[in-house]
This record gives structure tokens, sequence and C-alpha cells, in this order.
């Protein structure tokens, strides 16, 4: 597809993978809206929406339900973005913000903000939000004498992981009962309790990422045949690297920031879009991946376990951590992973 000085390549398979996925994703939002603690169908939802339904219901849907659904879709595809831009940049099958160290660096920022000042709701995103971007300048600070992918990136996001993660503790010892809750409580990440004002904001973080994997992309397929084939096609091999780096990380911050650190996410979307699409460089599928994982995970909460809702993170955590262990599995079969 051209469109003036632009064009877009489509396999059919992509295509077909994307709007399947899209579907699916339309599909699982309807139900978490129709369900929950107050069933209360599929078509009283529409009429709520359209402005015919009772007040009741206009308070469930716009108040309660729409605005956590449309944060866990921004959430999901921002997470998914952020993971498919950090395997594409580490060329690895773990690069991912859990595992490089974002998740953790914006918990150490949460924690700052819940344990030290007491802070508010929007003071503590705002925490997080600078100890994720803080972690992905941190790491660039460290890989930029070299070549700044591969394994190098990813030892270097685990080292800093493990760091990180004694601080968190460290920081949970020093706090009275009552905040170590508040603390545990976001560590698990969840989105009960979302509001359009948090909808729209990592709505923007995730419209502003998007418009920088755009840019990106050019860059990023040159990279993938090697740094001197990059260099020879006129790509400024450090600069889209670096951008790489920093978008990934803005997107990690805005999602964490709102959700708290929603577990394997950014891990599993990439691999699931990579698997439908057969390409490891469909970032739209990947944030389709995201979202639809995000908002099936949280319906499933919002059901929990008899009349007790579950976070949205133990959900994820648990549906994640059985994709990462048959993931290494996998690729210890395939030798592509010692």
């Amino acid at each position: 597809m051209r469109l003036g000085g632009y064009s877009l390549r489509l396999r059919h398979r992509t295509l077909a993978a994307v709007l399947g996925s899209l579907a699916v994703l339309v599909a699982v939002a309807l139900w978490s809206a129709a369900t929950g603690s107050t069933p209360i169908g599929i078509e009283r939802v529409w009429n709520a929406v359209i402005g015919e339904g009772t007040k009741g219901d206009e308070f469930i849907v716009w108040t309660l339900r729409l605005p956590r659904i449309a944060t866990g879709l921004a959430v999901g595809a921002c997470m998914g973005l952020a993971g498919a831009l950090f395997q594409n940049l580490t060329r690895n099958a773990l690069g991912s913000p859990d595992i490089l160290g974002l998740t953790q660096g914006a918990t150490s920022g949460a924690l700052v903000a819940i344990i030290v000042t007491g802070a508010s709701l929007q003071v503590t995103t705002v925490f997080a939000a600078l100890g994720a971007l803080g972690t992905g300048l941190f790491i660039w600070a460290l890989t930029r004498g070299g070549d700044p992918s591969g394994y190098r990136l990813v030892l270097v996001g685990i080292g800093t992981a493990a760091i990180l993660a004694g601080v968190n503790g460290y920081l949970l010892t020093r706090t009275t009962i009552i905040d170590a809750f508040r603390a545990v409580y976001w560590l698990t990440g969840d989105l009960s309790g979302r509001d359009w004002s948090q909808a729209r904001a990592v709505g923007l973080v995730l419209l502003a990422g998007a418009v920088a994997v755009v840019a990106l992309s050019r860059g990023l397929d040159a990279l993938r045949l090697g740094e001197a084939s990059a260099t020879g096609l006129g790509v400024p091999v450090g600069a889209v690297r670096v951008a790489a780096l920093v978008t990934a990380s803005v997107l990690t911050a805005g999602a964490v920031a709102v959700a708290g650190p929603l577990a394997f996410v950014a891990l599993a979307a990439p691999h699931i879009a990579a698997r439908l699409t057969g390409s490891s460089r469909s970032f739209l599928c990947a944030a389709i991946c995201g979202a639809l994982i995000v908002t099936a995970a949280d319906a499933v909460a919002v059901a929990g376990i008899g009349d007790r809702q579950l976070p949205t993170g133990v959900v994820t955590g648990v549906v994640g951590g059985a994709y990462l262990i048959w993931l290494l599995i996998a690729h210890r079969k395939k030798g592509a992973m010692s």
C-alpha cells in the first residue's frame, strides 16, 4: 500500500492475525463490561453506552467498568509494544522490562513515594514513572561504551534488577504495617479503581510510543541485518538504539505507573504475536496481544474465586510464569538457550 511518499507492506498472515486478535479483544472487552460483581448483560451495556440505559447501568458502565477496561487496554498495549521493542533491540527471547529491571525500577520509585513520603496515588504514579525512566537511562549509560544489544544489555538489566530487588526489600523493612500493606498491594499490580484521567494519561503515553515505533521501524529492520549493513544503508545505528531504549522505557513507565508491575505481559505478548504472524517485527499485533492479555486477565480477576476478586497481577503472574517456564524449556530443546 502506498500513500504519497510512504509505503506499507502487508502480509496476508499478518493481516489475518491482527484482525483476528482485534476481534477476540473486542469480544473479551464486551464480556468484561457485561460481567462482574453485578452482571448486566451485553444489551444493557450497549443501552448504557448510547445513553438509553437506567441511571444505575450508566453508572456501572461509564464510571466503574469502561475506565477500567480502557486503562487495561492501553496498559497492555504499552507493555506489548515495550516488550517487542526490547526483544528486537536485544535480539533475545528474554528481552522484556520484567527481565531487564525496568519494572523493578518503577517499583522502587513507587515504594519511595509510598513509604518515605506517604504520597497519594497521583504522586506515586509520577515516582513510579521516574523510577522506570531512571532505570532505563542507567542501563543505557552502562552499555553505551560498547554494543548495547544482545546479551550485554540483558546481563546488565538482570544485574540492575537484582540490585533494585534488594533496594525494594530494604525499603519495605523501613515502613509501618499500613504503608507496607499499600506497597505490597501496589507491587502485585491491579486495575481496580482506575478512572478516566488515568486511562487518558496512559493512552497519551501509548500514542507517543506508537508514533516513535513507526518512526524507528525502518532503523530496527535494518539493524536485524547487522550493524555493518545498517550503517551501509545510512541508518544511524547508535541513535536508533538509544531512541528504541528510551521509547521502551517510556512505554513501560506509563504502564507500570498506572497499573503496577503486571508480570510477564511484556514478555509473552511479542512471542504470541510472533507465532501468530510468523514475524518478530509485528509491533501492532504485539500491542493488541498485550491489550488482550491484560483485559482477559482483569476479567478473570474480577470474577475471582468465590465472592473474592483477585488483583490483576495475580492472574498475569500465574499465567505468565507458566509461559516463561514453557518458553525456557522450548528454547532449551531447540538449543537456542543454554
